[in-house]
This record gives structure tokens, sequence and C-alpha cells, in this order.
């Protein structure tokens, strides 16, 4: 067998582990909590009950231990967890009942997949080109007031950044928030119209207060670079400053697109706070959701896509690496 594909093949299987650890810790905690949401479910059906009989009660009971898997013995219920997640199937939403969990995430994944690829691409974007640029720059008053800057916003914790935006926007400029609009049967171009429409202040929220982690790494790493013998000896060559920009982003380029592939990986958790705040149909406002309501199953599906999604997005930056880094070989070359 080629090295090459020998390579592909141990870290594909490697992601799979991943997964595997991921979803084992996640089944041990989940029966670790003091409550039985199976439990917790009949409880509610049944107040909502006129009268039942005992038998009736335990066949209603039985059938909801079913659905949510936990009525068999731990090891068994641990090999369906994992059949039915690896399968997709995560059982059905306490909330909204008897609705699976996957076809809730399958409405609410696409929202957070679009605005939160818009947000972590613009941001690493500009972090990156204000950077390299600042780096290399000589106005120094410049570069060191943006600097200032970003070191100084960045401590705040985006939270509190994000309340203090909705407030800037609301109270001061007066703006609305877009609300819900019925997207069903619409063409695909007032979709993804709506779709933008509503991803706006989100979006700005997340890049004015995303940019300056770029920033920063990329700004310190094109500082070290700059002063690298191969970028002397291109200056003594001649080269334009076009050609040393391009040098140093180059080969600073790869640890920052680590950050961007991880977190693209991280799309699936949402952003939960900008997301509830903004009424933004995503992953976020579905957890908020699921963690005020308990529940369990449909904060377990999010956890799950949270974890395929950093595994396969290391896989991939795994399999790329080589490709943007050319002091990096895959095996054999």
């Amino acid at each position: 067998m080629h090295p090459i594909i020998k390579y592909f093949i141990k870290r594909f299987f490697r992601m799979l582990l991943t997964i595997w650890i991921g979803l084992t810790i996640t089944f041990i905690v989940s029966r670790s909590l003091p409550f039985n949401p199976a439990d917790v479910l009949v409880s509610r059906l049944t107040s909502f009950a006129l009268q039942l009989r005992p038998e009736e009660l335990e066949r209603m009971r039985m059938v909801i231990y079913d659905l949510f898997g936990v009525g068999d013995p731990i090891y068994i219920q641990y090999v369906r967890f994992l059949y039915g997640y690896f399968r997709g199937e995560m059982g059905p939403s306490f909330t909204y009942f008897p609705v699976k969990v996957s076809e809730i995430i399958s409405v609410s994944l696409p929202w957070t997949i679009f605005l939160l690829i818009q947000t972590s691409v613009v941001s690493w974007i500009i972090g990156n080109f204000l950077g390299v640029i600042t780096a290399l720059s000589k106005h120094r008053r410049i570069t060191k007031g943006l600097e200032y800057f970003a070191m100084g916003l960045q401590p705040i914790p985006f939270a509190i950044f994000a309340i203090a935006y909705l407030i800037f926007y609301v109270v001061i400029l007066r703006g609305s928030i877009p609300v819900g609009e019925v997207m069903r049967g619409k063409p695909i171009i007032e979709v993804m119209a709506i779709a933008f429409r509503r991803s706006v202040l989100p979006l700005t929220a997340m890049v004015i207060w995303g940019w300056m982690g770029n920033f920063l790494g990329m700004k310190s790493l094109a500082m070290k670079l700059k002063n690298e013998d191969f970028i002397e000896f291109t200056k003594l060559r001649g080269a334009p400053q076009r050609t040393i920009t391009w040098y140093v982003t180059r080969n600073a380029i790869a640890p920052q697109f680590t950050y961007l592939l991880l977190s693209l990986g991280m799309i699936f958790t949402g952003a939960a706070l900008v997301e509830y705040l903004f009424s933004y149909p995503g992953i976020g406002i579905l957890l908020v959701t699921a963690i005020l309501n308990a529940d369990y199953n449909l904060m377990l599906g999010i956890v799950y896509m949270s974890i395929v999604g950093v595994a396969v997005a290391t896989f991939i930056l795994d399999i790329v690496y080589p490709i943007i880094d050319p002091r990096i070989r895959y095996p054999g070359q």
C-alpha cells in the first residue's frame, strides 16, 4: 500500500476514534444526571391525561423508555446509543415530542452554517490582512494604535460585548431586529435574501469582535518572520515589497489556517448567545431552548454534532496541511 494512502486511512480511523471517545464520554455524563428524562416526560403526559388505568400507564411508560433508550441494562443502552448516533438516530425531543432530534437539528443547522461560515471567513480574512500589513508597515503610529485597540477590546467577554452591541443598535441607533418569516414555498433567491438579512446583525457583532484574535496572531507571526534570513536575503536581492509581503504571508498563514478550520468545526454548537439575542433561528438558540427545558436528547444531539464537526475539521486539516505548508510532507514523499 502506498504510504500516502496508508496515511489517509490512519487519519480517517483516528477521526472515527475521536468521535467514539467523544460519544462515550457524552454517554457517561448523560447517564450520570440526577434525573431520568423519560420519567419527567411520563409525569408531564400523565398530568394532562384525565384518567389512565395502571396497565395503560405502564404501557405508555415502557414505550417512552424505549424511545429514550433508558429502559435496558446499561451495556445495552451503550450499544444502542452508539448504533443510533452513528446512524443519525438521536431519539425524540422532550420539548417538541414526538418530533425527532435529527429533524429539529436539520432545520436549524443550515442557518447556523450560513451565519458562522460567513463570520469565520470574514473575520479570518480581515484579521490576517490587517496583521500582515501592520507587521510590515512603516507607519508605526497607525499600527501601534490598531494593536492597542485590539488588545484593549479583545479581553472583553463576548457576552458583554454582544449585549453592549445590541443596546447600541436598538437604543442609540433605534434599529429593529428582523423577525421570522415564512420560508416554505419561496424561490431559493428570496430564501437566501431573507437568510442574509437576518444574519447581518449577528454577523456584524461577531466580525467586530472576532477579527482581533486573527489580527494579533498573524501580526506576532509576521513580526518574527520578517527578520528571518530568507526574508533578509530577499530584500538584498532587491525584491519589491509585494514579494516580501507574499513570502511572509505564505509562511505565517499555516497556523492561522488551523484556527480557521477548527473554528469551522465548531459551527455545530452555534453562537448561542448572539443567536438568542438577535432571534436568529440557528443551533445556538436551539441549544438555549434545550437547556431551559432540560431537553436531554436535544442537548446530546447538538453535542454530538459538535464532536463530529471538530473531528472532521481535524481530519481535513491533517490531509491539507502538506499542501498549504511546504515544510511538511506526506509520508513517502
